[in-house]
């Protein structure tokens, strides 16, 4: 099984502008860790920001790891820093469609 590496934003994304928690978001991450995706936490405010905002709303089993949004990327192939595969996870749909969604077309189900 491919194990997806799924990195989620925390404003707007995770949590709305209140910091209140997206709805679907806790089922929708459930899921994903549950087909075998590897969760990781960000923030353009930094990697303690994102570790508090999962305290707060009781998520951090949820993910591995928690850091602040890369500016500058150094990879010895650097086109495949550039994931082809970003989500809005408010449109067209909300968090429990996007898990749906990235399990059917990321993660290998077993044979």
């Amino acid at each position: 099984m491919r194990n997806a590496n799924v990195f989620v934003d925390v404003d707007l994304t995770l949590v709305d502008a209140t910091g209140r928690l997206l709805d679907g978001a806790r089922p929708a991450l459930a899921r994903l860790r549950d087909a075998g995706c590897h969760l990781f936490l960000w923030s353009s405010v930094g990697a303690d920001y994102a570790r508090s905002v999962a305290e707060r709303h009781a998520l951090t089993e949820f993910f591995e790891g928690f850091s602040a949004k890369p500016d500058i990327v150094i990879d010895d192939m650097p086109g495949t820093t550039r994931a082809p595969f970003n989500y809005a996870v408010d449109a067209p749909y909300g968090w429990e469609e996007l898990a749906d969604q990235i399990i059917a077309k990321h993660v290998d189900r077993p044979s």
